[in-house]
């Protein structure tokens, strides 16, 4: 702007181009000043974040934001998407009076809103993983509740079957007493068919039966005891093992109950990044 320019502005226009540099200090981010008179941009001081060319010199048109914006004696913000000028823009307009109060020209503060548009997207993503997170959390949180579930009935059922061998144990106990008792009766009838000599000769026969069936019971009876407490020990391994199990399901239900909490702690401060990105 030459001299012969410079003093037939406004004495007020004059101030605001001459003080577009100051203002433009004013403030920590890296803004775009913009100063016109009532028909042309007079001063641009452009920022280094704003892709735009200078449009110092340029002749205003009529329906464009500034002009309205002097016309109605309103300052106005105005959102501009990254479309237009290649990155998301916030504009704010005021217009200037002089000192009888009429409006001589405009002032469009400018700043990019990249930083914020980044910080918003990543707060929604960030979001966004977290509820999918907690979805899959809690419905690891049900399985694993249902699998305490079904190891509490196994071990309910594991203990009901310690208890039957104990019950089978008993009778059998008290079969191999029944044998026992038996053989002595089949050796008393040996004795006394001997004694009865020719004529207990069949029944002599019929004692020993008795006394074979006898240790044979009691041989089965020790097979089947065996065996029982065979099966007794393996209850046992299963019992402790459904135990250690329940166990370990226990805390890994509080674990995750723990990270479901942590998540939606993340989540609610994803939102108020959200939401603090938009006032920014």
């Amino acid at each position: 702007m030459n001299a012969l320019e410079a003093k037939a502005l406004d004495t007020t226009v004059q101030f605001y181009v001459e003080q577009a540099a100051t203002i433009k200090q004013l403030f920590n981010d890296d803004v775009e000043i913009v100063v016109t008179d009532r028909s042309k941009v007079l001063e641009q001081i452009q920022s280094d974040e704003i892709p735009i060319e200078s449009s110092k010199g340029r002749t205003l048109q009529p329906n464009e934001p500034l002009m309205q914006v002097m016309r109605s004696k309103k300052s106005q913000v105005m959102y501009i998407p990254k479309e237009l000028y290649g990155a998301p823009l916030i504009a704010t307009m005021v217009p200037f009076c002089n000192k009888a109060g009429e409006v001589v020209g405009g002032l469009a503060i400018s700043r990019s809103t990249s930083k914020q548009t980044i910080l918003t997207e990543v707060a929604q993503q960030f979001a966004q993983s977290s509820e999918e997170i907690a979805t899959s959390t809690s419905q690891l949180a049900a399985s694993s509740s249902n699998f305490i579930n079904y190891m509490e009935d196994l071990s309910n059922s594991q203990h009901e079957m310690s208890v039957q061998v104990e019950e089978t144990t008993k009778i059998l106990d008290m079969i191999n007493s029944v044998a026992k008792n038996t053989r002595v009766l089949g050796f008393n009838a040996g004795i006394e068919a001997a004694r009865a000599g020719e004529f207990g000769r069949g029944f002599g026969v019929v004692a020993k039966e008795i006394t074979r069936l006898a240790d044979q019971s009691a041989e089965s009876v020790n097979d089947i005891h065996q065996l029982l407490q065979e099966l007794n020990r393996k209850v046992e391994n299963v019992v402790n093992i459904v135990n250690g199990a329940m166990d370990l399901s226990s805390n890994q239900s509080e674990i995750i109950h723990e990270i479901a909490e942590s998540i939606q702690t993340l989540t609610a401060g994803a939102e108020e990044i959200e939401k603090l990105a938009q006032k920014m």
